[in-house]
């Protein structure tokens, strides 16, 4: 089983999508089997085929990190991350921040396991081959530069957009409501992707422009440590006596 990780907004459907497209070309034999979000580890049925689990969240955290042969974890500036739920997603900043602030130090506390694999999405990791041959070495078999290629071509945006395009007509593809946003969304299980998904430019910084300056001093406040230990810098001093994440959270 390979699970897929990520902070909201860190390209981690990209990421799950890639791991399947891995999953299917260098396990032939074996179906591969997507899970987006596992609520509990008896939905995971390893005699199936690959298993392929992507969450933001997890229940079973635990239980996925000790089954999976590898853990892709994609990580955000929390800035930016919030800056996309707010505007891709239509999430309220309040809301916004607390997800964010939860899947981070979900990250956080697996991102040194030694079967984890930390991605950060400011090295552009999704535009780089260099990722695909990383995460295929967690894979029996030997992945051919042809099909490095092949699968990096898949995986662009235009060819994500294209996909996404499509969403409609595909027979997996469902209308959801999204409990963290209460937002409806055309959605495809098998994929991950959503309608909102499409035309993202993947933007660095954008948290500059988008967020008032009290919005960035309350989520720095908020994930100050966890900022400061992947190198995210916060542009604000911190507030004496101000609340913030418990420190039981706030460990990494």
């Amino acid at each position: 089983m390979h699970w897929c990780l990520g902070m909201y907004g860190s390209a981690s459907t990209w990421t799950f999508n890639l791991v399947q497209k891995l999953a299917a070309t260098l396990a032939p034999d074996r179906p591969v089997v997507p899970h987006f979000v596992a609520d509990s580890l008896a939905d995971l049925d390893a005699t199936a085929g690959t298993l392929v689990v992507k969450t933001h969240a997890a229940p079973v955290a635990a239980g996925l990190a000790q089954r999976a042969s590898a853990i892709i974890i994609t990580i955000r500036d929390p800035r930016d991350a919030i800056a996309s739920l707010m505007a891709h997603n239509k999430a309220p900043f309040d809301l916004a921040v607390n997800v964010t602030a939860a899947t981070a130090f979900l990250c956080g506390r697996f991102a040194r396991h030694d079967r984890a694999i930390l991605l950060r999405f400011e090295d552009r990791f999704y535009d780089n081959p260099e990722t695909i041959e990383k995460i295929a070495a967690t894979f029996p078999g030997t992945l051919s530069d042809e099909a490095r290629d092949r699968l990096f071509a898949e995986t662009r945006r235009a060819a994500v957009d294209a996909l996404i395009a499509q969403l409609e007509t595909l027979p997996t593809t469902e209308c959801q409501f999204d409990t963290v946003t209460g937002q409806q969304d055309i959605f495809d299980p098998v994929t991950g992707w959503h309608k909102h998904h499409a035309g993202r430019k993947g933007e660095i910084g954008r948290w500059q422009r988008d967020l008032s300056r009290s919005q960035v001093a309350a989520i720095e406040e908020r994930l100050r440590p966890w900022m400061v230990h992947f190198g995210y810098r916060p542009t604000t001093l911190p507030s004496t006596g101000a609340p913030g994440a418990p420190p039981a959270q706030a460990k990494l």
